[in-house]
Order: C-alpha cells, then sequence, then structure tokens
C-alpha cells in the first residue's frame, strides 16, 4: 500500500487519516517493503467521510484500547514509554455541511474528551476545511 511506503520512508510509527472512504469498520495488517502496520479504521453504513489510525508493528502491543465513535471520530489510548497517551482522528464536517452535522460532531467531540482522564497526555489529529 502507497501509504505505508510513505510513513516507512518518513519512518512514522503512527499516522491518522481522515476521509477514508471505506464502509464499516475493522483492522488489517499493511505491509511495506521493510516495515508492518496495523490500520484501525471507522466508517459508518457509507463510504463517505472515514477515520483511521496507521500503528507501526512494534508498538501495537503497546495499544491499549480503542475507541470508534463514529463515521468522523475515533481514538486509540496507547503506552509509549512511561506515559499513556490518547491519539484521535477527527474529520471535523466541511464547509457546506448542515449546521446540525456541525453540531453533532463537536457534541461528541467535546464528550468524548471530558472522559479522558487528565493524567492522560491527548494528542488530536483533525482535517478542518
Amino acid at each position: 500500500m502507497e501509504i505505508a511506503e510513505m510513513l516507512e520512508r518518513r519512518r512514522i510509527d503512527i499516522c491518522c487519516l481522515q476521509e477514508t472512504r471505506w464502509k464499516s469498520n475493522g483492522v488489517c495488517h499493511i505491509n511495506s517493503d521493510k516495515e508492518n502496520y496495523k490500520l484501525f479504521w471507522n466508517d459508518q453504513k457509507t463510504t463517505k467521510n472515514g477515520v483511521g489510525i496507521f500503528v507501526k508493528k512494534l508498538l501495537v502491543q503497546e495499544v491499549l484500547d480503542i475507541k470508534r465513535i463514529n463515521s468522523r471520530l475515533m481514538w486509540i489510548k496507547i503506552r509509549l514509554e512511561k506515559q499513556t497517551m490518547t491519539i484521535f482522528s477527527a474529520y471535523a464536517p466541511q464547509t457546506g455541511e448542515s449546521e446540525e452535522m456541525k453540531n453533532d460532531f463537536w457534541a461528541a467531540f467535546s464528550d468524548t474528551i471530558s472522559t479522558i482522564p487528565k493524567s492522560v497526555t491527548i494528542l488530536i489529529t483533525e482535517q478542518i476545511f
């Protein structure tokens, strides 16, 4: 897969994706020439929107939890050295989407963030237009 090759070249261990456009949710292994990655993704009933998170194989055993909130929001909790980190992949509604959709997204995002203990580092990657 082209993305895995780019992650390998740039020595990226974790990468969040938005607008994946894959139906349903799942987990799969992706191989590049030298590295292996595990891809966790989430979409709903359509092939619109969608988010995902690539994790290098060496770090997969450090993934503690995965939460798929909706087709625009998911997170993984991962142990990195002595620290626990929650990494969000978020795809905010674009200009032109309904106010209801935007409000629903930000409400879900806010509700989810509020459940994470303050002792956990949060990293948010999102695509906003």
